[in-house]
C-alpha cells in the first residue's frame, strides 16, 4: 500500500509507532500553544480505531488551530502515523488508484501563487483515513464533495470532520449535498460544543440512496475530563437499516418459480415465486418502495465488456437491483456486484424417458454370476453327501433303506426352492444335511424373490447417454439452453476442445433457432417431442414437472442423474453498491434463523426425493453366511456319521458278548 504526496511515502502502523505517537501528542501539547482539545480528541480517535493510513487535509483556516499550530499537529502526525499531508489550497489536483486522470480542483485557481500539487490516493478497496479540518472557504467541502464521487466514501475508508466553531453538521451536510456519502459509509463529525470550551459531540451523517437527505445520529461525546465517550448503539447495518421509503430501480425476469409480476409500474409489482418472498422479506426489514422491469438475464456482448439484460442495466445505471435467480459467476462478478448467495442451483440434462424394452436376462438380475454357479454347486454337494450318508448308514446297518443320487437330488432340489420333498433321510446325518440344505435354500430364495419384485417394480429404461461425451455420440440429437443466460455463457466460454464447448458448437449450433428457446415451457415441448436434450437448472425443471405440466407428459421427461454445475444464485448490484453488504447483513440473519430454507421447502417440497437407486445385486460376499451354515451342516453331519458308525459297533460288540454268555450258560 502506497500513498505519496510530492514524494512523502505511508508506512504501516505498529504498535511501537502507537507508542510514538502518543508521547510525540503528549510532547507537543506541552511544548506548543496548539489546542489541546483538538490534540487528544485526534489522538483519542486514532487509538481507538486504530488508524495507520491517515491523509490530513487542512486549509489552515480553522480557528480551532492556526497554522502554526496545524503545522506542528502534522509534524506530530508524519513523523508517526500519517502517510501524508495535505494543505488544501495549495492542491491542484488528486489522483485515485490506478487512474491515469487526476480530478481538478477549483479552489486551486484561487492561489495563482501554489504549485501544481497532485495528491495520490489509494483506491476503494485499501483501508485509509481521512482526517479533516473543515474551513469556511469550502476546500474542504469542494474535495470531499469531487472525491466522493471516485468511490471513496466506503467502509473501508474512515473519514474525521472537525468543524470549527459557529459550524454545526447541518451546515456540513449542506454543503455536501451532492456528496455521495451512502449507507455503508464511515463518516463522523465532530461539533465544537459553545458552552464548552472543552468538548465535542460526534455525529456520523449518511444518505439512504441517491437524491435523499442526509441523516444524522450521534454516536458519542468528547471532553477533556472524560476523553472519548461511545454511545451504546446497535451495530452499524443494524442501526441503518431504516431506508425511510426509499425507491429502488429493480431489474428482473419473469420465471416461475422465483417470481411473476403484475403487469403494472406504478406498483410495488412483483406477484409470488421464491425471490418475491425473499426480496419482501428484505422489504419489510429495510423498509423500501421498488418498481420492477421485466428483461432478460444478460450475456456478455462481442466487444468484451458490455452486457444486455439486467446485467446491461446494472452497468448504465438503469437498475440499482437485479432481482432474479442471477447465477453468481466470476465473468458477471468483474461488471457488477452480488449479494451472498439466496440458494445453490444444480444443472442437469433433461430427455424424454427412453423406451423400456424387453430383456431375456430379466429373472437372472437378482444374483450375479458368482452366486449363481455357487447354488447348483452346493446343490450338487448337498445331494452327494446326503447319497453318501446314507449309503453309508446302510451298509454298516443301521439303516434298512437307501436312496439313489437321483433321489437324493431331488430332495435337495426340493429344498433349495421350498418344496416339499416326498422322501426325507432317516439317518441322523443325513438329516442334519437335508436341514442346512433346506435352511440355506429358504434364505437364497427369499433373497431372490425380494430383489425381483423390486427390479420388476423400479426397473428403469437404458439412459441413451449420462453426459455430454456422451451426447456428443449421437449425431442426430439436439441440445437445447436458455439464451442469454449463465448455463449458454458456461458452454460458450467453456475451455477449447472440452465436450461442453463442443457441444455448444457442434449441437447447440446445428440449430440456433431451436436450440436457443426463450422459455423452459418451450424447451421441455422439444424434448417431449424425442431426441432432444435440454441443458438447465433442475430447480426449474422440478418445479415444472411437479407444478405445471400435465401428469401424462411429466411423467415422459426424465434426467440423466448427473449434476455438472453447482453454483449460488443471488441478487445483483452495480459495482461498488452501497447495499451490498447491508443485504448481505439481512440475508445472512435470514439463513441463521432458517427463513430461507423455509422458504424453499415453501416452493421445492419434494426437491429432494430423488429416484431411488436400484436394489444392489447381491453376490458370493452378500450371502457367504449362507454357505457357512451350509458348510457347518456338512461337517456335523460327517461327525454324526463317525458318531453313529462307533455306537454301532460298540452295540454289536456287546450283542454278541452278550449272546456268547447266554449261550454258554444256556449249555
Amino acid at each position: 500500500m502506497k500513498c505519496r504526496l510530492k514524494g512523502i511515502w505511508s508506512r504501516q502502523l505498529t504498535p511501537v509507532m502507537i507508542m510514538l505517537s502518543t508521547a510525540t501528542m503528549m510532547m507537543m501539547i506541552e511544548s506548543s500553544k496548539a489546542n489541546p482539545s483538538v490534540m487528544k480528541l485526534v489522538h483519542d480517535v486514532i487509538r481507538s480505531k486504530e488508524w495507520n493510513n491517515l491523509v490530513y487535509l487542512t486549509s489552515g483556516e480553522n480557528d480551532l488551530l492556526t497554522i502554526t499550530e496545524s503545522q506542528k499537529l502534522l509534524a506530530g502526525l508524519i513523523g508517526t502515523l500519517a502517510s501524508s499531508m495535505v494543505s488544501l489550497p495549495h492542491l491542484h489536483s488528486f489522483r485515485v488508484g490506478e487512474s491515469s486522470m487526476n480530478v481538478p480542483l477549483m479552489g486551486f485557481s484561487k492561489d495563482p501563487s501554489n504549485k501544481r500539487v497532485v495528491l495520490h490516493l489509494l483506491g476503494s478497496v485499501h483501508r485509509t483515513q481521512f482526517l479533516v479540518l473543515w474551513d469556511h472557504s469550502g476546500y474542504a467541502a469542494e474535495f470531499v464533495n469531487k472525491v466522493s464521487n471516485r468511490g471513496l466514501f466506503t467502509n473501508q475508508q474512515e473519514w474525521l470532520l472537525i468543524l470549527p466553531r459557529n459550524v454545526t453538521v447541518e451546515d456540513v451536510t449542506r454543503q455536501l449535498s451532492q456528496a455521495h456519502v451512502y449507507i455503508d459509509s464511515e463518516v463522523t463529525v465532530c461539533t465544537y460544543k459553545e458552552n464548552d470550551n472543552e468538548s465535542f459531540d460526534l455525529d456520523e451523517i449518511w444518505k439512504v440512496g441517491k437524491g435523499a437527505p442526509f441523516r444524522i445520529k450521534p454516536i458519542g461525546s468528547w471532553s477533556w475530563e472524560r476523553g472519548l465517550q461511545y454511545l451504546p448503539v446497535l451495530e452499524k447495518y443494524e442501526r441503518r437499516k431504516d431506508l425511510q421509503g426509499f425507491h429502488l430501480r429493480v431489474a428482473t425476469i419473469i420465471t416461475m418459480p422465483y417470481e411473476s409480476l403484475i403487469q403494472d409500474n406504478r406498483l410495488q409489482n412483483f406477484q409470488e415465486g421464491y425471490v418475491v418472498d425473499v426480496w419482501h422479506t428484505l422489504q419489510e426489514q429495510l423498509n423500501f418502495s421498488y418498481t420492477a422491469t421485466d428483461t432478460l438475464f444478460g450475456s456478455l456482448q462481442s466487444d468484451g465488456i458490455t452486457w444486455n439484460g439486467m446485467v446491461g442495466m446494472l452497468q448504465t445505471d438503469d437498475a440499482d437491483v437485479a432481482v432474479a435467480p442471477l447465477s453468481i459467476t466470476q465473468i458477471r462478478s468483474v461488471s457488477i456486484d452480488f449479494t451472498i448467495p439466496i440458494q445453490i442451483v444444480s444443472t442437469r440434462l433433461y430427455i424424454r424417458r427412453p423406451v423400456l424394452e424387453s430383456t431375456w436376462t430379466l429373472y437372472f438380475q437378482p444374483f450375479d454370476g458368482n452366486l449363481w454357479i455357487c447354488m447348483p454347486t452346493s446343490m450338487l454337494v448337498c445331494a452327494a453327501m446326503l447319497w453318501i450318508l446314507c449309503k453309508f448308514s446302510y451298509s454298516i446297518g443301521t439303516e434298512d433303506m437307501t436312496f439313489t443320487i437321483g433321489d437324493t437330488f431331488w430332495i435337495m432340489f426340493s429344498a433349495h426352492v421350498q418344496q416339499a420333498g416326498v422322501q426325507e433321510p432317516k439317518p441322523v446325518s443325513g438329516k442334519i444335511v437335508f436341514f442346512s440344505g433346506f435352511w440355506s435354500g429358504m434364505i437364497l430364495y427369499t433373497c431372490y424373490s425380494a430383489i425381483l419384485v423390486s427390479i420388476l417394480t423400479t426397473r428403469q429404461p437404458q439412459l441413451p447417454f449420462a453426459d455430454f461425451s456422451g451426447l456428443l455420440k449421437k449425431p442426430d440429437w439436439n441440445l437445447g439452453v436458455r439464451t442469454n443466460t449463465a448455463l449458454s455463457d458456461s458452454l460458450a466460454l467453456a475451455p477449447q476442445n472440452s465436450p461442453e464447448r463442443l457441444s455448444w458448437e457442434k449441437v447447440v449450433g446445428k440449430d440456433p433457432i431451436n436450440n436457443l428457446p426463450n422459455n423452459n415451457m418451450e424447451a421441455l415441448d422439444n424434448v417431449l417431442k424425442g431426441k432432444y436434450a435440454f441443458f438447465a437448472n433442475k430447480e426449474y425443471i422440478i418445479y415444472l414437472l411437479q407444478n405445471i405440466l400435465p401428469i401424462e407428459k411429466a411423467m415422459e421427461i426424465v434426467d440423466t442423474r448427473k449434476d455438472f454445475l453447482q453454483r449460488g444464485i443471488g441478487f445483483g448490484l452495480q459495482k461498488g453498491s452501497p447495499y451490498r453488504k447491508l443485504f448481505n447483513h439481512v440475508l445472512t440473519k435470514m439463513t441463521q434463523k432458517g427463513h430461507l430454507n423455509r422458504l424453499k421447502r415453501k416452493w421445492w417440497p419434494n426437491i429432494d426425493r430423488e429416484p431411488a437407486e436400484p436394489y444392489p445385486i447381491p453376490g458370493f460376499n452378500e450371502v457367504f453366511t449362507v454357505f457357512i451354515i451350509w458348510g457347518s451342516g456338512v461337517i456335523l453331519s460327517l461327525m454324526f456319521c463317525l458318531g453313529e458308525t462307533y455306537f454301532r459297533k460298540n452295540s454289536k460288540m456287546h450283542s454278541d458278548i452278550i449272546e456268547d454268555i447266554w449261550s454258554s450258560n444256556v449249555k
